[in-house]
């Protein structure tokens, strides 16, 4: 049986798990209450207790849990910044954790990857470049690809962007030698996915700030609308928002002889809490549906 190896897992409470397994299965003394006396704990099914999600860890729990499974130095790191990262409740945190984790990793193949992976989502031009590379016929050299982006970026940063999207198999080479988009789809566990696509939304955002006063108007389309709804018909509201985007992609995104790369973001969020009155209801009503 092979000992895991924390620098593979995004979730902490995972590894522990597999960790104990690992010990249960390489030594048959080893027990739950075998590793609290190993790590200093008090409660006999503290492990246990921390795998099933009812308790988590604390700064010096960290250290005690690294010191019942012996784990190295390196190891000991990257697992302080996993737990970390898992247990932050902001996006500002986990996004910080996150980096110094593949920064941690040893160099080689999942490192180069999942440093593709985290700036395809947190640098807004990266996307960008994976449409634009699709325009005409002939190979384009990163200095055009850098004079085409608004914001400019440098031509260091688009050959970084290609090199990296290549890795990911996002675009490819064809037999002419220009670079062609692939049907590669960036594949990470939960946790990881939700803190890139908060990258991706929070760049983007800011573009469409930006472009208040970067484009005209007749260059851009800046609108809003403010209405109140029933809480019971944002479902409603949600679905009709996504048929909306598979329209706009169905009837703009398939030109062949596109010319230009433009973003569309959407935002649809409360302004208001609910009532003290209205919530009580809710939840009498929910508890009336308890089986």
């Amino acid at each position: 049986m092979e000992r895991p190896s924390i620098f593979t897992y995004l979730d902490y409470r995972a590894f522990l798990n597999d960790m104990f397994l690992y010990k249960k299965g390489t030594t048959s003394s080893f027990s739950y209450r075998y590793f609290s006396k190993l790590a200093g704990f008090s409660s006999p099914n503290f492990l246990q207790l921390v795998v099933n999600g009812s308790r988590n860890l604390t700064n010096t729990s960290i250290a005690q849990v690294a010191t019942g499974f012996k784990l190295k130095k390196p190891e000991r790191e990257f697992f302080e910044l996993l737990v970390l990262m898992n247990q932050a409740s902001d996006h500002a945190e986990k996004d910080r954790y996150y980096r110094k984790m593949i920064s941690l990793k040893a160099q080689g193949s999942l490192k180069k990857l999942e440093t593709a992976q985290y700036e395809y989502f947190s640098k807004w031009y990266f996307p960008v470049l994976r449409e634009l590379v699709m325009f005409g016929d002939r190979q384009q050299t990163p200095e055009q690809l850098a004079e085409r982006l608004i914001p400019a970026a440098t031509v260091k940063e688009v050959e970084t962007a290609l090199g990296r999207l290549a890795d990911l198999g996002l675009i490819r080479k064809n037999e002419a030698g220009c670079w062609e988009q692939s049907d590669q789809i960036i594949s990470t566990g939960p946790e990881v996915k939700s803190l890139l696509i908060a990258n991706f939304h929070r760049e983007m955002i800011q573009k469409g700030e930006e472009s208040i006063n970067r484009f005209p108007a007749n260059e851009r389309d800046i609108t809003a609308l403010t209405f109140s709804i029933k809480k019971s018909k944002i479902i409603e509201l949600k679905q009709k928002i996504a048929a909306f985007r598979q329209e706009m992609l169905k009837e703009f995104a398939s030109d062949e002889d596109a010319d230009q790369v433009m973003q569309i973001n959407i935002q649809a969020f409360p302004l208001t809490r609910q009532n003290s009155v209205e919530r009580d209801r809710n939840k009498t009503h929910n508890k009336g549906n308890l089986p």
